[in-house]
């Protein structure tokens, strides 16, 4: 069990700190001192990272180290031994929170491990940005990322995230914008859409539509630049089923043997473990429908 204190500067220990995802405003004090007090900046970018410092007028006395999870397992393992010396580490992204599709994860886990102390200055996020101002459902949502590049994995990972029972976030760039639009109105041609890029600059731009009217839109014109926040509104709820599916699949449980109430609780796991998304099933409607089969089969 790792134990965590609420660190900041130049404790020893790492801290996550949010940067700004376009607005220099919306750098936070703590952050400002992170960055400026810390022994060492792991950045996403060290150049992006530098003109950060110099956009805020900071001169860090600290290093600043490339880092990336999946390539710099060298470079993550002289950061846990700089931390285990007593040195504080600050992880920064080129924009908005590390980890939320940007590095950090496996470093985070490798000082849980280590039983490092960890905190995190929060701040700027283009999916909470986006979510707030999309005018979707914000009590649940499921962050999906990027989607993956081939086109076989794309179309199998929207089927997918557009079945989830909860507003979905993803991650695009813009060039690719038009073809997943497209690909989206293919599925679920009036489903909800939100669309923000350059989200808190000068040149935000947002669109709000059905997908297929975005869709349209995006086709006739060229794609615009950088990275894109899509939002999709959830599924809209399955329909009631009906007495007569219900008695079909009642007569196949009492066919096996099943008595009403058996019958009733067979088919009530069974549509609740298939079908999702599926509306409430009264478990009293099935026994009702069972007990008029069973009168049906006496008569």
């Amino acid at each position: 069990m790792t134990k965590s204190t609420n660190i900041s500067g130049n404790i020893p220990g790492l801290t996550i700190t949010a940067t700004p995802i376009g607005n220099l405003a919306d750098m936070s004090q703590r952050a400002i001192e992170s960055l400026a007090e810390a022994d060492i900046v792991a950045c996403e970018d060290t150049r992006t990272t530098k003109k950060l410092l110099h956009l805020l007028g900071l001169k860090s006395h600290g290093q600043l180290v490339s880092y990336h999870d999946h390539i710099d397992e060298a470079t993550r393992h002289r950061l846990i031994h700089a931390m285990q010396n007593k040195k504080s580490v600050t992880l920064v992204a080129d924009a908005g929170t590390p980890l939320i599709s940007d590095p950090g994860y496996r470093l985070v886990v490798a000082c849980h491990a280590a039983n490092l102390p960890i905190t995190a200055i929060p701040g700027p996020s283009a999916l909470l940005a986006g979510l707030v101002i999309s005018g979707l459902p914000t009590d649940r949502f499921y962050f999906a990322g990027f989607l993956p590049t081939p086109a076989s994995k794309r179309h199998a990972a929207l089927l997918d995230r557009l079945a989830i029972p909860t507003t979905t976030i993803i991650y695009e760039a813009c060039k690719r914008l038009p073809k997943t639009l497209a690909e989206i109105a293919e599925i679920a041609p009036s489903r909800l859409v939100w669309v923000g890029r350059e989200l808190t600059k000068k040149f935000e731009e947002t669109w709000r539509g059905e997908a297929q009217t975005l869709a349209a839109t995006f086709a006739r014109q060229p794609p615009p630049k950088g990275e894109a926040v899509l939002i999709i509104a959830p599924p809209p709820p399955a329909p009631p089923l009906s007495d007569e599916v219900l008695m079909e699949q009642l007569t196949a449980a009492h066919a096996k043997g099943l008595s009403p109430s058996m019958a009733a609780r067979h088919v009530y796991i069974q549509l609740k473990t298939q079908i999702k998304g599926q509306s409430k099933i009264s478990k009293s409607r099935l026994y009702r429908l069972a007990l008029t089969l069973k009168q049906k089969e006496h008569a």
